[in-house]
């Protein structure tokens, strides 16, 4: 594949030459119709791909998310070296803050934007107690059967359209690097030739995907050893950079070639008349756990994402695309539980209830997402062998298979184990399982069978509250006070805590819409929050969203038309601004 891209690659540079020098011997149109037809990049790269342009749209969009970045840290930005794309844009263009929802996490509001449903999404990490399921939204067994539960009642806005880099498709014709459909779409398995296509067969993004990566891994070097130097120096917490998320390999694989091989996909859709886009730039969403949303190395990514920006927009523009920026929530600095405590929050739980307590989170996620991508990569490679390689293979694509068919009772879990608790972590948010009943327990029931446990739990200094159910009231549990949600009334008693997290009416509202969640947990822990930093249970985030304070739930939606917002207390009262683009076709 290599070669036959760059066979492609300088075949094309020959011919740019050639008709370079032709310019003046021929007439000029017919040169630059040929060349857009046949020559040009795009048009490579479509017969590559056997891609069609699709007929002209009357009303066309693209939506450009910036995963993690709240509305006041851009307007923070504004009119620095940072985003210098975005504040020029903002001269002509509009943009409103809106309050994404609880949890503030990004399938939880993909889905709400793209299905205008998000009612079984509780969190990035979530159990089915009553199935014996584990669900892993950065998986795409995981995404992909809740994305199927949620489509089979709802329109997608990207029907007919193109989905980049998001976790959920939305409906969409064509999906790349689309979490649900990471392996396959509705014609089939993807190939990952075809996705390198997209930067191999164009000099300059080959060129940049080099340079960036070997400038993001040696940048990425200097800042963990500065951190590291400073931490010991001064007793700061910190990231050990070769020990998981192995970050300075992720990082530049995500900053520089997801992001690339994403922007170019979007111009080459766009250039095709896709009616319907929507890519996610994830990178400072991840910089920002790893070190916090207001550290440099993320604000020098975000000039990345802007210079993106700016080449998008031009090609919209030209081609006549609804251009949209908008964010999924913002982050907060955060400290890790088990930094600050030095002891994980499993562990805590273990000691005052006196029951085995597992702790699911990323490096498990991590580790299973592995041997799933092994697997599929494996089976491609097996259907194209000889005969004779096919025998050595097929032997360990059967035991893979087997394995990965057991999902339905994660490995992970010992379900077997009726006295056990069971705890999935979404950065600062953490959904806490009793394995003892298949129903969702009430307080009452927790506190019958385990007693004193449900005080010593809200009264951890690392715990900010914990929502439970009675019956059909909702009860929102705090050290020195407590929130009953009744189907009439609000009921406060002790001090008036969820203040400290943000307005009060708004989250009493959004609380009553997050308890009833689908996979909900028996009890759903909030972490801690100071007016300034949370605590988060994931052991490597120093920056946090998932959960709700600060600037969590401050998300912010650009858009050339003035749209108030101020009313969104769920992303997916934004749904109908893109289902009108569907509607006003028929």
């Amino acid at each position: 594949m290599t070669f036959q891209c760059l066979i492609n690659l300088w075949v094309s540079f020959f011919k740019r030459a050639f008709f370079s020098f032709s310019w003046k011997t021929m007439n000029r149109k017919k040169v630059q119709d040929f060349y857009r037809k046949r020559l040009s990049r795009s048009a490579l790269l479509k017969r590559r791909l056997k891609l069609q342009d699709l007929s002209h749209q009357h009303k066309k969009f693209i939506i450009v998310q910036v995963d993690g970045l709240s509305y006041s840290l851009l307007q923070q930005l504004r009119n620095t070296r940072y985003i210098p794309f975005l504040t020029k844009l903002l001269k002509s263009y509009h943009v409103a803050r809106f309050d994404p929802g609880y949890p503030s996490t990004t399938p939880f509001v993909q889905a709400g934007i793209m299905y205008n449903e998000n009612s079984n999404i509780p969190g990035f990490r979530f159990l089915d107690k009553k199935n014996q399921k584990q669900y892993v939204m950065g998986t795409a067994d995981s995404a992909r059967a809740i994305e199927e539960e949620i489509s089979a009642k709802n329109y997608g806005i990207l029907t007919g359209g193109t989905s980049i880099g998001n976790i959920f498709c939305g409906g969409a014709a064509r999906s790349i690097i689309t979490v649900a459909h990471l392996y396959k779409t509705e014609t089939g398995q993807k190939n990952l030739r075809d996705i390198l296509a997209l930067i191999l067969l164009n000099p300059f993004a080959t060129t940049k995907v080099i340079f960036s990566s070997c400038i993001e891994f040696c940048v990425e070097l200097y800042e963990s050893s500065l951190e590291i130097l400073k931490g010991l120096l001064y007793n700061k917490h910190f990231n050990w950079p070769f020990i998981f998320p192995y970050f300075p390999f992720f990082r530049t694989f995500i900053n520089a070639t997801v992001r690339e091989i994403s922007t170019e996909t979007a111009l080459l859709e766009m250039q095709r008349n896709v009616p319907c886009i929507y890519l996610t730039y994830g990178g400072y969403d991840w910089i920002s756990h790893y070190r916090g949303p207001n550290s440099l190395s993320a604000f020098t990514l975000l000039k990345g994402i802007d210079a993106d920006l700016r080449r998008m927009y031009k090609v919209a523009r030209k081609n006549e695309y609804d251009f949209y920026v908008l964010s999924d929530h913002g982050q907060v600095p955060a400290i890790p539980f088990d930094r600050l405590y030095y002891e994980s929050f499993e562990t805590f739980v273990e000691r005052i209830s006196h029951l085995p307590t597992k702790g699911l989170h990323s490096d498990q996620d991590e580790r299973s997402s592995r041997m799933k991508y092994i697997y599929y990569k494996l089976h491609y490679y097996y259907e194209h062998m000889s005969f004779p390689l096919r025998i050595g293979i097929h032997a360990l694509l059967k035991y893979m298979g087997r394995q990965l068919r057991k999902e339905h009772k994660d490995p992970s879990i010992d379900w077997k184990n009726r006295k056990q608790i069971l705890m999935l972590y979404s950065s600062s948010l953490a959904q806490m399982y009793f394995t003892d009943s298949a129903h969702r327990c009430d307080i009452s029931e927790i506190e019958k069978k385990y007693p004193g446990f449900v005080e010593k739990l809200v009264g951890h200094p690392g715990v900010g509250f914990a929502i439970g159910k009675e019956g059909k009231d909702i009860i929102v549990l705090h050290a020195k006070g407590k929130v009953i949600l009744t189907d009439k009334d609000v009921k406060f008693v002790g001090e008036r805590f969820l203040q400290k997290y943000g307005d009060e009416k708004k989250l009493v509202k959004q609380i009553k819409y997050f308890a009833e969640l689908k996979y909900s947990g028996d009890l759903i822990i909030n972490g801690a929050f100071d007016g300034e930093r949370i605590i988060a249970f994931e052991h490597f985030h120093f920056g946090s969203h998932d959960s709700i304070g600060g600037r969590q739930c401050d998300a912010f939606f650009i858009s050339r038309d003035k749209i108030s917002l101020d009313h969104v207390l769920n992303a997916k009262e934004l749904y109908h601004i893109f289902l009108a683009y569907h509607t006003a076709k028929k």
